[in-house]
């Protein structure tokens, strides 16, 4: 679970997360902001009470946002009362947080069948392991498997490390509309660049890659 806390905390403009339960309050947490304990829990009960509320009216909430003077707060509901947190900058693009966030809602859901809090040592698998690489299939250009490679990491300092899911799911998307080769590098860039949605965000990935624009 901490390992996917971190992959939200290092979207920009997140200064922490934490998982939130409406009985035990902030179970897991991977905070690096000044904003209390108590005010988290306050903050996590509303998103609950939230939920809630969409239920009863028979809608199912699937992420919200609160933007205070010096933080945003972004809540994604898992199961059973329990809230994912992202404590944001006050400033930051909250649509872009609760996208990226939600591509690993249904991984959080699986781990919150496991110990939340396992002993150190422990359950350090997956988030000890080097990413996986851009995923090149059969039919795509010689040698194009690096240049994909480089076009992630590009999006990954963009996005963190949900960059991985992200450009698996369009380089699909690319190889669909047509041959998988450099001339057509450049629908690929931009259509994760309108992605991302952020203008500086999008002008920084798209800097890193203009040898290939």
């Amino acid at each position: 679970m901490r390992r996917l806390l971190k992959e939200i905390s290092v979207i920009p403009g997140v200064a922490g997360s934490c998982i939130f339960d409406k009985n035990e309050g902030a179970v897991c947490t991977e905070l690096d902001s000044e904003l209390s304990k108590n005010l988290t829990e306050q903050v996590g009960i509303h998103f609950v009470r939230l939920v809630q509320m969409g239920g009863m009216n028979k809608l199912q909430i699937k992420s919200a946002h609160f933007r205070f003077d010096r933080y945003s707060v972004v809540g994604l509901p898992l199961e059973n009362g329990t809230i994912l947190l992202a404590i944001c900058d006050s400033q930051a693009n909250c649509s872009l947080v609760a996208t990226t966030a939600g591509m690993l809602v249904d991984d959080m859901r699986d781990e919150l069948e496991k110990p939340l809090l396992p002993p150190d040592g422990e359950a350090v698998g997956r988030s000890g392991s080097a990413p996986a690489a851009a995923p090149v299939a059969t039919g795509d250009e010689p040698g194009l498997g690096s240049v994909v490679q480089e076009i992630e990491e590009a999006l990954a300092l963009a996005i963190g490390p949900v960059a991985v899911m992200i450009m698996a799911d369009y380089l699909n998307r690319w190889r669909e509309t047509g041959p998988a080769d450099r001339t057509r590098l450049a629908e690929l860039i931009n259509m994760l660049a309108r992605e991302i949605d952020h203008a500086e965000l999008e002008r920084e990935f798209t800097s890193r890659l203009k040898h290939l624009l």
